[in-house]
């Protein structure tokens, strides 16, 4: 038989496996920092974004009222002017009975 020397003593594997926990312990650690640290990023990266699409939405938002505003405006200066016109198309006609000569309208 063998007297043992061709063994490697106890407290080497021992020690081997308490090398190995502690590298894995200390990756582990390692890791979750890294982890920490690139969800910290994403955080920070999410709430930029979040911000930056509530800015767009208001300002679309206002814009949407100011073409609506404009469009208003519009719809009320067309009024305006076909009431304006069919006024003198009125006066017009009335002055033509009286034995007025009004030139024909030039377009512009």
């Amino acid at each position: 038989m063998s007297d043992g020397s061709d063994i490697a003593p106890w407290w080497v594997a021992g020690g081997a496996a308490a090398l190995w926990i502690a590298r894995e312990f200390i990756g582990a650690v390692l890791n979750r920092k890294q982890d920490k640290a690139e969800t910290d990023g994403n955080v920070a990266l999410l709430s930029g974004l979040t911000s930056r699409i509530e800015a767009l939405e208001a300002s679309q938002l206002k814009m949407g009222q100011q073409l609506a505003d404009e469009v208003k405006l519009r719809m009320a200066a067309q009024e305006e002017a076909h009431r304006l016109r069919l006024r003198v198309l009125t006066l017009e006609a009335s002055l033509r009975g009286l034995g007025a000569v009004i030139p024909p309208e030039t377009p512009a």
